[in-house]
Protein backbone atom coordinates (compact mmCIF):
# COMPACT_ATOMS: atom_id res chain seq x y z
CA UNK A 1 0.00 0.00 0.00
CA UNK A 2 1.46 3.45 -0.96
CA UNK A 3 0.41 5.73 1.54
CA UNK A 4 -1.31 9.20 -0.21
CA UNK A 5 -3.91 11.79 0.44
CA UNK A 6 -6.74 9.77 -0.63
CA UNK A 7 -5.69 6.67 2.10
CA UNK A 8 -5.11 9.51 4.39
CA UNK A 9 -8.61 10.46 4.45
CA UNK A 10 -10.11 7.64 4.23
CA UNK A 11 -8.57 5.94 7.33
CA UNK A 12 -8.83 9.14 8.70
CA UNK A 13 -12.37 9.18 8.38
CA UNK A 14 -12.56 5.72 9.92
CA UNK A 15 -10.34 6.58 13.27
CA UNK A 16 -12.84 9.98 13.36
CA UNK A 17 -15.91 7.62 13.56
CA UNK A 18 -14.38 5.21 15.92
CA UNK A 19 -13.28 8.30 18.39
CA UNK A 20 -16.58 10.25 17.34
CA UNK A 21 -18.46 6.96 18.61
CA UNK A 22 -16.67 6.10 22.29
CA UNK A 23 -16.63 9.53 22.86
CA UNK A 24 -20.41 9.89 22.56
CA UNK A 25 -20.90 6.74 24.24
CA UNK A 26 -20.59 8.37 28.52
CA UNK A 27 -23.73 8.20 30.75
CA UNK A 28 -25.62 5.07 29.52
CA UNK A 29 -26.45 3.09 32.84
CA UNK A 30 -29.27 1.06 31.25
CA UNK A 31 -30.65 -1.45 28.90
CA UNK A 32 -33.04 0.71 27.93
CA UNK A 33 -31.25 3.71 27.47
CA UNK A 34 -28.83 1.40 25.49
CA UNK A 35 -31.58 0.63 23.19
CA UNK A 36 -33.75 3.39 22.53
CA UNK A 37 -32.14 6.44 24.65
CA UNK A 38 -34.58 8.49 26.66
CA UNK A 39 -36.36 9.01 23.35
CA UNK A 40 -36.11 12.46 23.05
CA UNK A 41 -34.89 12.49 20.10
CA UNK A 42 -35.05 15.05 17.40
CA UNK A 43 -37.77 14.58 14.12
CA UNK A 44 -33.90 15.51 12.01
CA UNK A 45 -32.44 13.12 13.99
CA UNK A 46 -34.55 10.26 13.66
CA UNK A 47 -35.00 11.04 9.91
CA UNK A 48 -31.27 10.54 9.25
CA UNK A 49 -30.56 7.72 11.17
CA UNK A 50 -33.58 5.80 9.11
CA UNK A 51 -32.31 6.92 5.90
CA UNK A 52 -28.56 6.40 7.12
CA UNK A 53 -29.59 2.39 8.07
CA UNK A 54 -30.77 2.20 5.28
CA UNK A 55 -27.95 3.51 2.38
CA UNK A 56 -25.66 0.67 3.03
CA UNK A 57 -22.41 -0.52 1.04
CA UNK A 58 -24.39 -3.21 -1.07
CA UNK A 59 -27.47 -0.56 -1.85
CA UNK A 60 -24.57 1.91 -3.50
CA UNK A 61 -22.84 -1.06 -4.67
CA UNK A 62 -25.67 -2.95 -6.45
CA UNK A 63 -27.29 0.17 -7.23
CA UNK A 64 -24.61 0.90 -9.24
CA UNK A 65 -24.11 -2.38 -10.74
CA UNK A 66 -27.37 -3.54 -10.85
CA UNK A 67 -28.42 0.52 -13.01
CA UNK A 68 -25.54 -0.55 -15.15
CA UNK A 69 -25.81 -4.22 -16.11
CA UNK A 70 -29.85 -4.48 -15.89
CA UNK A 71 -31.25 -0.83 -16.69
CA UNK A 72 -34.54 -0.10 -16.18
CA UNK A 73 -35.37 -3.49 -15.21
CA UNK A 74 -33.21 -3.39 -11.98
CA UNK A 75 -34.12 0.97 -11.31
CA UNK A 76 -38.04 -0.11 -10.83
CA UNK A 77 -37.75 -3.36 -9.08
CA UNK A 78 -35.32 -2.28 -6.69
CA UNK A 79 -34.32 1.20 -6.93
CA UNK A 80 -37.82 2.67 -5.81
CA UNK A 81 -38.63 -0.05 -3.47
CA UNK A 82 -37.12 1.84 0.13
CA UNK A 83 -38.69 4.68 -1.22
CA UNK A 84 -41.96 3.32 -1.33
CA UNK A 85 -41.63 1.19 1.98
CA UNK A 86 -40.65 3.90 4.02
CA UNK A 87 -44.05 6.12 2.84
CA UNK A 88 -45.77 3.24 3.67
CA UNK A 89 -45.11 2.92 6.96
CA UNK A 90 -44.95 6.95 7.14
CA UNK A 91 -48.75 6.67 6.01
CA UNK A 92 -50.19 3.21 6.93
CA UNK A 93 -48.40 1.50 9.44
CA UNK A 94 -46.96 4.46 12.08
CA UNK A 95 -50.67 5.71 12.97
CA UNK A 96 -51.41 2.09 13.99
CA UNK A 97 -48.17 1.70 16.15
CA UNK A 98 -48.54 3.49 19.36
CA UNK A 99 -48.69 0.48 21.45
CA UNK A 100 -44.87 -0.28 19.74
CA UNK A 101 -43.20 3.21 21.31
CA UNK A 102 -40.58 2.32 23.84
CA UNK A 103 -40.27 -1.25 23.43
CA UNK A 104 -36.67 -2.61 23.67
CA UNK A 105 -37.07 -4.57 20.77
CA UNK A 106 -39.35 -6.45 18.03
CA UNK A 107 -38.76 -9.90 19.67
CA UNK A 108 -40.60 -7.96 23.25
CA UNK A 109 -43.64 -6.70 21.46
CA UNK A 110 -44.00 -10.14 19.83
CA UNK A 111 -43.71 -12.04 23.01
CA UNK A 112 -46.19 -9.61 24.76
CA UNK A 113 -48.23 -10.46 21.23
CA UNK A 114 -48.10 -13.76 21.01
CA UNK A 115 -46.14 -15.09 23.93
CA UNK A 116 -42.89 -16.34 24.68
CA UNK A 117 -42.03 -19.46 22.58
CA UNK A 118 -42.29 -16.71 19.44
CA UNK A 119 -40.08 -14.44 21.44
CA UNK A 120 -37.91 -16.68 21.37
CA UNK A 121 -38.08 -17.62 17.72
CA UNK A 122 -38.24 -14.12 16.69
CA UNK A 123 -35.16 -13.36 18.81
CA UNK A 124 -33.20 -16.46 17.00
CA UNK A 125 -34.28 -15.14 13.25
CA UNK A 126 -33.48 -11.94 13.85
CA UNK A 127 -29.69 -12.68 14.70
CA UNK A 128 -29.41 -14.93 12.58
CA UNK A 129 -30.71 -12.65 9.54
CA UNK A 130 -28.34 -9.62 11.04
CA UNK A 131 -25.37 -11.33 10.96
CA UNK A 132 -25.68 -12.00 7.53
CA UNK A 133 -26.75 -8.55 6.54
CA UNK A 134 -23.67 -7.30 8.18
CA UNK A 135 -21.89 -9.61 6.61
CA UNK A 136 -22.98 -8.45 2.85
CA UNK A 137 -22.25 -4.58 4.53
CA UNK A 138 -18.19 -6.26 5.52
CA UNK A 139 -18.28 -7.85 2.03
CA UNK A 140 -18.52 -4.75 0.25
CA UNK A 141 -15.78 -2.80 2.69
CA UNK A 142 -13.19 -5.41 1.73
CA UNK A 143 -13.84 -4.40 -1.71
CA UNK A 144 -13.23 -0.88 -0.94
CA UNK A 145 -10.30 -1.30 1.07
CA UNK A 146 -8.83 -3.67 -2.12
CA UNK A 147 -8.68 -0.22 -3.89
CA UNK A 148 -6.34 1.48 -1.77
CA UNK A 149 -4.15 -1.68 -1.93
CA UNK A 150 -4.85 -3.37 1.79
CA UNK A 151 -5.76 -7.31 1.17
CA UNK A 152 -9.49 -7.57 1.45
CA UNK A 153 -9.45 -9.99 4.60
CA UNK A 154 -7.52 -7.07 6.43
CA UNK A 155 -10.86 -4.26 5.45
CA UNK A 156 -13.20 -7.20 6.75
CA UNK A 157 -11.71 -7.24 10.31
CA UNK A 158 -10.59 -3.56 10.62
CA UNK A 159 -14.35 -2.35 9.80
CA UNK A 160 -15.97 -5.15 11.84
CA UNK A 161 -13.51 -4.45 14.48
CA UNK A 162 -14.14 -0.21 14.57
CA UNK A 163 -17.93 -0.68 14.25
CA UNK A 164 -18.23 -3.26 17.08
CA UNK A 165 -16.35 -1.47 19.33
CA UNK A 166 -18.20 2.12 19.61
CA UNK A 167 -21.92 0.43 18.70
CA UNK A 168 -20.71 -2.09 22.25
CA UNK A 169 -20.02 0.70 24.15
CA UNK A 170 -22.01 3.28 23.33
CA UNK A 171 -25.46 2.06 22.59
CA UNK A 172 -28.04 3.93 20.23
CA UNK A 173 -26.36 7.20 21.37
CA UNK A 174 -23.20 6.60 19.63
CA UNK A 175 -25.49 4.81 16.85
CA UNK A 176 -27.50 7.90 16.36
CA UNK A 177 -24.46 10.30 16.41
CA UNK A 178 -22.28 8.75 13.97
CA UNK A 179 -25.48 8.44 11.71
CA UNK A 180 -25.36 11.58 11.52
CA UNK A 181 -22.01 12.73 10.59
CA UNK A 182 -22.43 9.54 8.45
CA UNK A 183 -25.56 10.66 6.82
CA UNK A 184 -23.88 14.05 5.54
CA UNK A 185 -21.02 12.91 4.57
CA UNK A 186 -22.69 10.55 1.67
CA UNK A 187 -25.10 13.20 0.82
CA UNK A 188 -22.16 15.76 0.84
CA UNK A 189 -20.19 13.18 -1.82
CA UNK A 190 -22.97 11.62 -3.53
CA UNK A 191 -23.70 14.97 -5.76
CA UNK A 192 -20.22 15.41 -6.07
CA UNK A 193 -19.25 12.25 -7.88
CA UNK A 194 -22.67 12.26 -9.88
CA UNK A 195 -20.95 16.41 -11.61
CA UNK A 196 -17.85 14.83 -11.77
CA UNK A 197 -19.12 11.93 -14.03
CA UNK A 198 -21.06 14.18 -15.92
CA UNK A 199 -18.51 16.48 -16.97
CA UNK A 200 -16.62 13.46 -18.26
CA UNK A 201 -19.57 12.80 -20.70
CA UNK A 202 -17.91 14.57 -23.98
CA UNK A 203 -21.13 15.33 -25.66
CA UNK A 204 -24.89 15.41 -24.16
CA UNK A 205 -26.64 13.73 -26.83
CA UNK A 206 -25.06 10.44 -25.39
CA UNK A 207 -27.02 10.82 -22.62
CA UNK A 208 -30.12 10.82 -24.52
CA UNK A 209 -29.41 8.47 -26.92
CA UNK A 210 -28.97 5.60 -24.19
CA UNK A 211 -31.83 6.48 -22.45
CA UNK A 212 -33.73 6.09 -26.03
CA UNK A 213 -32.08 3.50 -28.09
CA UNK A 214 -30.11 1.30 -25.23
CA UNK A 215 -32.29 -2.44 -24.78
CA UNK A 216 -31.54 -1.74 -21.32
CA UNK A 217 -33.75 0.98 -21.36
CA UNK A 218 -36.60 -0.08 -23.58
CA UNK A 219 -39.43 0.16 -21.72
CA UNK A 220 -41.51 -1.86 -23.60
CA UNK A 221 -38.93 -5.47 -23.29
CA UNK A 222 -38.72 -4.82 -19.52
CA UNK A 223 -42.25 -4.59 -18.66
CA UNK A 224 -43.36 -7.45 -21.43
CA UNK A 225 -44.28 -10.10 -18.88
CA UNK A 226 -44.82 -12.62 -21.86
CA UNK A 227 -40.99 -13.16 -21.33
CA UNK A 228 -41.45 -15.29 -17.90
CA UNK A 229 -37.56 -14.27 -16.90
CA UNK A 230 -39.35 -10.70 -16.18
CA UNK A 231 -41.07 -12.32 -13.42
CA UNK A 232 -38.01 -12.09 -11.04
CA UNK A 233 -38.12 -8.78 -11.40
CA UNK A 234 -42.08 -8.82 -10.12
CA UNK A 235 -41.28 -10.43 -7.17
CA UNK A 236 -38.26 -8.53 -6.38
CA UNK A 237 -40.36 -5.34 -6.39
CA UNK A 238 -42.73 -6.58 -4.35
CA UNK A 239 -40.19 -8.16 -1.97
CA UNK A 240 -38.48 -4.89 -1.68
CA UNK A 241 -41.42 -2.26 -0.83
CA UNK A 242 -42.62 -4.89 1.44
CA UNK A 243 -41.56 -3.48 5.31
CA UNK A 244 -39.78 -5.89 6.82
CA UNK A 245 -39.62 -4.31 10.28
CA UNK A 246 -35.96 -5.55 10.72
CA UNK A 247 -34.72 -5.36 14.05
CA UNK A 248 -33.53 -1.73 13.28
CA UNK A 249 -36.24 0.08 11.25
CA UNK A 250 -38.56 -1.55 14.47
CA UNK A 251 -36.09 0.20 16.38
CA UNK A 252 -36.53 3.73 14.96
CA UNK A 253 -40.52 2.82 15.56
CA UNK A 254 -39.46 2.69 19.26
CA UNK A 255 -37.12 5.31 19.75
CA UNK A 256 -39.71 7.79 18.90
CA UNK A 257 -41.42 10.46 21.28
CA UNK A 258 -45.37 9.45 19.65
CA UNK A 259 -46.66 8.20 16.11
CA UNK A 260 -46.94 11.60 14.57
CA UNK A 261 -42.63 11.91 14.88
CA UNK A 262 -42.90 8.37 13.39
CA UNK A 263 -44.87 9.44 10.60
CA UNK A 264 -43.62 12.56 9.90
CA UNK A 265 -39.84 10.90 9.90
CA UNK A 266 -40.47 7.93 7.72
CA UNK A 267 -42.50 10.36 5.13
CA UNK A 268 -38.90 13.07 5.39
CA UNK A 269 -37.21 9.66 5.11
CA UNK A 270 -38.94 8.31 2.12
CA UNK A 271 -38.47 11.67 -0.02
CA UNK A 272 -34.56 11.80 0.80
CA UNK A 273 -33.93 7.97 0.25
CA UNK A 274 -36.11 8.91 -3.47
CA UNK A 275 -33.39 11.46 -4.12
CA UNK A 276 -30.22 9.33 -3.33
CA UNK A 277 -31.24 6.44 -5.00
CA UNK A 278 -32.16 8.43 -8.12
CA UNK A 279 -28.97 9.92 -7.96
CA UNK A 280 -26.93 6.36 -7.71
CA UNK A 281 -29.15 5.04 -10.54
CA UNK A 282 -27.94 8.55 -12.26
CA UNK A 283 -23.96 7.60 -11.35
CA UNK A 284 -24.80 4.20 -13.14
CA UNK A 285 -26.32 5.99 -16.11
CA UNK A 286 -23.30 7.85 -16.55
CA UNK A 287 -21.10 5.16 -16.65
CA UNK A 288 -22.70 2.99 -18.66
CA UNK A 289 -22.28 6.06 -21.28
CA UNK A 290 -18.87 6.60 -20.43
CA UNK A 291 -17.51 2.83 -20.29
CA UNK A 292 -20.07 0.77 -21.44
CA UNK A 293 -18.69 -2.85 -21.55
CA UNK A 294 -17.93 -2.95 -17.38
CA UNK A 295 -17.42 -6.62 -16.03
CA UNK A 296 -19.94 -6.27 -12.98
CA UNK A 297 -17.05 -7.08 -10.62
CA UNK A 298 -14.78 -3.94 -11.79
CA UNK A 299 -17.64 -1.48 -11.00
CA UNK A 300 -16.49 -0.01 -8.09
CA UNK A 301 -12.43 0.22 -10.04
CA UNK A 302 -13.87 1.80 -13.02
CA UNK A 303 -16.00 3.74 -10.73
CA UNK A 304 -12.89 4.94 -8.63
CA UNK A 305 -10.44 5.59 -11.74
CA UNK A 306 -12.94 8.26 -13.39
CA UNK A 307 -12.47 10.73 -10.63
CA UNK A 308 -8.72 10.10 -9.65
CA UNK A 309 -7.64 12.51 -12.10
CA UNK A 310 -8.71 14.99 -9.05
CA UNK A 311 -6.30 15.10 -5.90
CA UNK A 312 -8.23 13.82 -2.74
CA UNK A 313 -11.94 13.14 -4.65
CA UNK A 314 -11.05 8.95 -4.67
CA UNK A 315 -10.47 9.55 -0.75
CA UNK A 316 -13.61 11.40 -0.56
CA UNK A 317 -15.82 8.73 -2.27
CA UNK A 318 -14.19 5.83 -0.29
CA UNK A 319 -15.10 7.89 2.84
CA UNK A 320 -18.63 8.29 1.48
CA UNK A 321 -19.04 4.39 1.02
CA UNK A 322 -17.59 3.71 4.32
CA UNK A 323 -20.05 5.88 5.92
CA UNK A 324 -22.91 4.03 3.77
CA UNK A 325 -21.20 0.64 5.33
CA UNK A 326 -20.70 1.53 9.05
CA UNK A 327 -24.47 3.52 9.36
CA UNK A 328 -26.21 0.18 8.82
CA UNK A 329 -23.80 -1.93 10.29
CA UNK A 330 -23.74 0.01 13.77
CA UNK A 331 -27.51 0.04 13.55
CA UNK A 332 -28.50 -3.72 13.15
CA UNK A 333 -25.88 -4.49 16.14
CA UNK A 334 -26.98 -2.57 18.37
CA UNK A 335 -30.84 -3.67 17.94
CA UNK A 336 -29.89 -7.02 17.53
CA UNK A 337 -27.45 -7.13 21.01
CA UNK A 338 -30.63 -5.68 23.04
CA UNK A 339 -32.08 -8.72 21.49
CA UNK A 340 -30.22 -11.89 22.25
CA UNK A 341 -30.24 -10.84 25.78
CA UNK A 342 -33.37 -9.21 26.50
CA UNK A 343 -35.35 -12.07 24.39
CA UNK A 344 -33.97 -14.49 23.92
CA UNK A 345 -30.93 -14.76 27.17
CA UNK A 346 -33.31 -13.53 29.23
CA UNK A 347 -36.68 -15.99 28.59
CA UNK A 348 -34.44 -18.65 28.85
CA UNK A 349 -33.18 -17.47 32.31
CA UNK A 350 -29.41 -17.07 30.76
CA UNK A 351 -27.31 -15.16 33.02
CA UNK A 352 -24.02 -14.02 32.61
CA UNK A 353 -24.12 -10.69 34.60
CA UNK A 354 -26.60 -9.35 37.15
CA UNK A 355 -26.93 -6.10 35.07
CA UNK A 356 -28.21 -6.58 31.19
CA UNK A 357 -25.93 -3.98 30.29
CA UNK A 358 -22.56 -5.22 30.18
CA UNK A 359 -23.78 -8.20 28.88
CA UNK A 360 -25.34 -6.69 25.82
CA UNK A 361 -22.33 -5.26 25.53
CA UNK A 362 -20.41 -8.59 24.95
CA UNK A 363 -23.26 -9.79 22.46
CA UNK A 364 -22.32 -6.55 20.14
CA UNK A 365 -18.74 -8.01 19.86
CA UNK A 366 -20.16 -11.37 19.39
CA UNK A 367 -22.25 -10.11 16.58
CA UNK A 368 -19.90 -8.18 15.31
CA UNK A 369 -17.04 -11.36 15.19
CA UNK A 370 -19.28 -14.23 13.89
CA UNK A 371 -20.32 -11.40 10.94
CA UNK A 372 -16.39 -11.19 10.09
CA UNK A 373 -16.71 -14.89 9.98
CA UNK A 374 -19.41 -15.24 7.72
CA UNK A 375 -18.44 -12.12 5.48
CA UNK A 376 -14.28 -14.04 4.86
CA UNK A 377 -16.01 -17.99 4.69
CA UNK A 378 -18.98 -16.63 2.11
CA UNK A 379 -17.92 -16.86 -1.25
CA UNK A 380 -21.66 -15.57 -2.74
CA UNK A 381 -22.34 -12.53 -4.32
CA UNK A 382 -24.10 -9.02 -2.20
CA UNK A 383 -27.14 -9.70 -3.55
CA UNK A 384 -27.54 -13.70 -2.89
CA UNK A 385 -25.95 -13.13 0.55
CA UNK A 386 -28.77 -10.11 1.64
CA UNK A 387 -31.02 -12.07 -0.18
CA UNK A 388 -30.53 -15.30 2.10
CA UNK A 389 -30.06 -13.04 5.11
CA UNK A 390 -33.85 -11.81 4.17
CA UNK A 391 -34.79 -15.40 4.11
CA UNK A 392 -34.66 -16.06 7.74
CA UNK A 393 -36.58 -12.97 8.80
CA UNK A 394 -39.34 -11.90 6.52
CA UNK A 395 -40.89 -15.14 5.73
CA UNK A 396 -40.75 -15.47 9.99
CA UNK A 397 -41.93 -12.39 11.47
CA UNK A 398 -42.79 -9.98 9.38
CA UNK A 399 -46.17 -11.41 8.52
CA UNK A 400 -47.40 -12.16 11.68
CA UNK A 401 -46.32 -8.91 13.39
CA UNK A 402 -47.81 -6.60 10.05
CA UNK A 403 -50.80 -8.13 10.34
CA UNK A 404 -51.22 -7.15 14.36
CA UNK A 405 -50.29 -3.75 13.66
CA UNK A 406 -53.31 -3.65 11.35
CA UNK A 407 -55.27 -4.94 14.30
CA UNK A 408 -55.39 -9.23 13.80
CA UNK A 409 -54.57 -11.07 16.82
CA UNK A 410 -53.90 -15.12 17.00
CA UNK A 411 -52.42 -17.30 19.26
CA UNK A 412 -48.69 -18.21 20.02
CA UNK A 413 -49.72 -21.76 18.07
CA UNK A 414 -51.38 -20.27 14.70
CA UNK A 415 -48.41 -17.74 14.69
CA UNK A 416 -45.85 -20.32 15.00
CA UNK A 417 -47.11 -22.85 12.33
CA UNK A 418 -47.21 -19.66 9.88
CA UNK A 419 -43.60 -19.09 10.57
CA UNK A 420 -42.84 -23.05 10.46
CA UNK A 421 -45.23 -22.30 6.81
CA UNK A 422 -42.76 -19.54 5.28
CA UNK A 423 -39.32 -20.90 6.22
CA UNK A 424 -40.34 -24.28 4.73
CA UNK A 425 -41.64 -22.39 1.38
CA UNK A 426 -37.64 -20.79 1.39
CA UNK A 427 -36.32 -24.15 1.84
CA UNK A 428 -38.50 -25.84 -0.87
CA UNK A 429 -38.24 -23.38 -3.25
CA UNK A 430 -35.02 -22.71 -3.12
CA UNK A 431 -33.00 -25.99 -1.92
CA UNK A 432 -35.38 -28.60 -3.20
CA UNK A 433 -37.10 -27.20 -6.33
CA UNK A 434 -34.34 -24.57 -6.74
CA UNK A 435 -36.26 -22.28 -8.57
CA UNK A 436 -34.79 -19.17 -10.47
CA UNK A 437 -37.80 -17.93 -12.16
CA UNK A 438 -38.77 -15.93 -8.87
CA UNK A 439 -37.57 -14.55 -5.45
CA UNK A 440 -38.85 -17.09 -3.10
CA UNK A 441 -39.60 -14.55 -0.19
CA UNK A 442 -43.09 -13.42 -1.47
CA UNK A 443 -44.31 -16.53 -1.76
CA UNK A 444 -42.90 -17.56 1.36
CA UNK A 445 -44.89 -14.53 3.14
CA UNK A 446 -47.80 -15.67 1.46
CA UNK A 447 -47.46 -18.90 3.08
CA UNK A 448 -46.78 -17.87 6.56
CA UNK A 449 -50.06 -15.40 5.98
CA UNK A 450 -52.09 -18.53 4.53
CA UNK A 451 -51.19 -20.60 7.39
CA UNK A 452 -51.59 -17.82 9.71
CA UNK A 453 -55.19 -17.33 8.89
CA UNK A 454 -56.06 -20.92 8.26
CA UNK A 455 -54.39 -22.13 11.33
CA UNK A 456 -56.70 -19.24 13.72
CA UNK A 457 -60.33 -20.33 12.44
CA UNK A 458 -59.78 -24.07 11.87
CA UNK A 459 -58.47 -24.21 14.85
CA UNK A 460 -60.30 -21.37 16.77
CA UNK A 461 -57.80 -19.91 18.52
CA UNK A 462 -58.45 -16.57 20.45
CA UNK A 463 -58.38 -13.55 18.73
CA UNK A 464 -59.71 -12.31 15.29
CA UNK A 465 -59.57 -8.90 13.80
CA UNK A 466 -59.49 -6.66 17.32
CA UNK A 467 -58.76 -3.35 16.35
CA UNK A 468 -56.13 -0.90 17.15
CA UNK A 469 -55.13 -1.90 20.65
CA UNK A 470 -53.92 1.52 21.71
CA UNK A 471 -56.08 3.55 19.82
CA UNK A 472 -56.55 6.32 22.68
CA UNK A 473 -53.03 6.73 22.01
CA UNK A 474 -52.63 6.78 18.10
CA UNK A 475 -54.75 9.21 17.81
CA UNK A 476 -53.27 11.55 20.41
CA UNK A 477 -51.83 13.71 17.79
CA UNK A 478 -54.63 14.80 16.30
CA UNK A 479 -56.60 15.39 19.38
CA UNK A 480 -53.81 17.61 20.38
CA UNK A 481 -54.38 19.85 17.02
CA UNK A 482 -57.62 19.64 17.61
CA UNK A 483 -57.93 21.15 20.89
CA UNK A 484 -55.45 23.98 19.13
CA UNK A 485 -57.71 24.88 16.75
CA UNK A 486 -60.62 24.95 19.29
CA UNK A 487 -58.53 26.60 21.78
CA UNK A 488 -57.85 29.53 18.42
CA UNK A 489 -61.53 29.45 18.10
CA UNK A 490 -62.81 30.25 21.42
CA UNK A 491 -60.19 33.41 21.66
CA UNK A 492 -61.34 35.24 18.78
Amino acid sequence: MEFDIDSGIFIGFLVANLLLGLSSSRGITSIKEYAVGHRNFSTATIVATIVATWVSGSVFYNGVAGSYSKGLNYIWSSGFGAPLYMLMIGLFFAPRMAEFLGKLSIAEAMGELFGKKVRIITAISSFIGVCGVIAVQLKIAAMIFELIGIPNIYGIVSVGFIVSVYSALGGIKSVTFTDIIQFITFCVIMPIVAYTFLNNVNNTDAIIDTLINNPLFDYKKVFDFSNSSNFIYISLFIWNIIPAFSPAYFQRVSMAKDVQQVKKSFCIASITCLGLSLLICWIAILMLINHPNVNQKDILHVLISNINFIVGLKGLLLSGIMAMILSTIDSYINSTAVIIVNDFCKPLEIKLFNDQLPFTRIVSLIIGILSIIIAIVNNGTSMELFLLASSFYMPIVTVPFIMAIFGFRSSGKSVILGMVAGFSTVLVWDYVLKIKIANSIPFAMLSNLVMLMGSHYLLKQPGGWIGIKDEERANSGSQRKEKKITAVMVRY
